[in-house]
């Protein structure tokens, strides 16, 4: 898009560069013919075609610059040779020539690198110094116009540096643009990923253990419920399969932590209650003065949700704690399980390849400057242990009406 526009505006550019040099040079040959047969003593055709070359130099740099300084010097040189000074008169640079070149450098100057108009320059200066020998009052002549001459180069020189930085400007904000633009399309798929994650996966991880265990939890159960009952199981497993892929190709790998403002400790119950109908058993410990809101609360649910989806895929029908509590001014998070029963883990195998959890959870204690701890207990089992400060985003106070549930202190 910017290579597009940058494009248009040099067409533009070129274009009416184009239009202007040739209604300058239009009217340089309508007062230079004359002048150059009656006040120079040229003959009328060398006139005409002097003053074509001198003039018609100018639309032709715009297409082909070195052909338009080249014609431009020859016509230079032309017109000191055919022509003789004049009293009153300015020689070998008459005011229409002076004009002439000073435009033809602005020219170059503006469409072209310093080389060429530099060179277009002394070209012009040394095939007219010669003759300032012949004519006194020609030193002050050439001098003149090649200060008037260089001075038009550098103006128009200064003036393209400026629309260059210009350009540059406009393109590096069309480059700043489009990198902001990839970046929050990256944080929009990285935020998709997550919540997939954090959502779909937990619900699906019960589905599967429920599937996967109702065989055993059920009594006199028939052969056709038991087929059907594997069949919800395995295709809970390909979706969760499938789901994984679909977060390796949403999710980068420097993804940053989020946390979306959206449940917090009051639906920790809930969550609970889900799970224990899952088959897992969860005791849940609420501690004194919990905030009622904020970011803290919001990655506490989520760790906790993803710590226990863990524990249904990795250790279905292992015993688990979850407490959470403020200490110095900290919100700790802690999820706690022993190692599943024989029976338990004969039931729901574990499943390998697990995804972004833990590095989620580690990830969003880190968002909002604290610390996360996961591996495996001493005697069995693993443990989760999160550390989330309590910012301006979640100020102290009552839980609001959050109960503990499944044997909670």
């Amino acid at each position: 898009m910017a290579g597009g526009r940058g494009r248009s505006d040099e067409r533009y550019f070129r274009a009416w560069m184009w239009v202007a040099t040739s209604l300058l040079a239009f009217v340089l040959v309508v007062v230079s013919v004359p002048l150059a047969a009656t006040i120079y003593g040229v003959h009328l055709l060398a006139s005409f075609g002097t003053s074509l070359a001198m003039a018609g130099a100018l639309p032709l740099s715009v297409r082909w610059p070195w052909l338009g300084a080249g014609v431009a010097t020859v016509g230079l040189f032309a017109f000191a040779m055919l022509s003789a000074g004049s009293d009153g008169a300015p020689w070998p640079w008459p005011a229409t020539t002076i004009v002439g070149q000073s435009a033809l450098l602005i020219v170059l100057g503006l469409m072209r690198s310093w080389p060429l108009g530099l060179t277009t320059w002394i070209a012009g200066v040394v095939v007219t110094a010669p003759f300032a020998f012949v004519d006194s009052g020609a030193v002050a002549n050439v001098v003149t116009a090649g200060a008037v001459s260089a001075l038009a180069f550098a103006v128009a020189h200064l003036l393209a540096q400026r629309r260059i930085i210009g350009v540059e400007l406009f393109r590096a904000r069309e480059r700043s643009a489009s990198e902001q633009q990839r970046r929050m399309l990256v944080e929009e798929r990285n935020r998709i990923a997550r919540e997939l994650h954090d959502v779909v996966a937990h619900g699906l991880s019960i589905i599967h253990v429920q599937a996967t265990s109702a065989p055993y939890r059920i009594e006199g159960m028939d052969d056709a419920a038991r087929a059907e009952f594997g069949e919800i199981a395995a295709s809970a497993r390909a979706a969760m399969t499938e789901m994984r892929q679909l977060l390796g190709v949403l999710r980068s790998a420097d993804a940053a932590a989020e946390t979306a403002p959206q449940p917090g400790l009051g639906e920790l119950p809930a969550l609970v209650a889900s799970v224990e109908r899952a088959g897992l058993p969860v005791t849940l410990e609420l501690g004194d003065a919990l905030p009622e809101s904020g970011l803290a609360t919001t990655a506490a649910y989520r760790i906790v949700q993803e710590a226990l989806s863990n524990v249904v895929r990795h250790a279905p029908g292992a015993v688990t704690h979850v407490s959470i509590e403020v200490l110095a001014g900290e919100l700790v998070v802690g999820v706690e399980n022993e190692p599943p029963a024989a029976s338990e883990a004969a039931a729901g195998p574990e499943q390998a390849g697990g995804g972004h959890g833990l590095i989620g959870i580690a990830e969003r204690a880190a968002l909002l400057g604290g610390r996360a701890e996961y591996g495996e207990r001493p005697g069995g089992g693993y443990r989760v242990l999160a550390t989330l400060p309590l910012g301006p985003g979640g100020a102290l106070g009552s839980a609001g009406g959050i109960e503990p549930t499944g044997g909670a202190a």
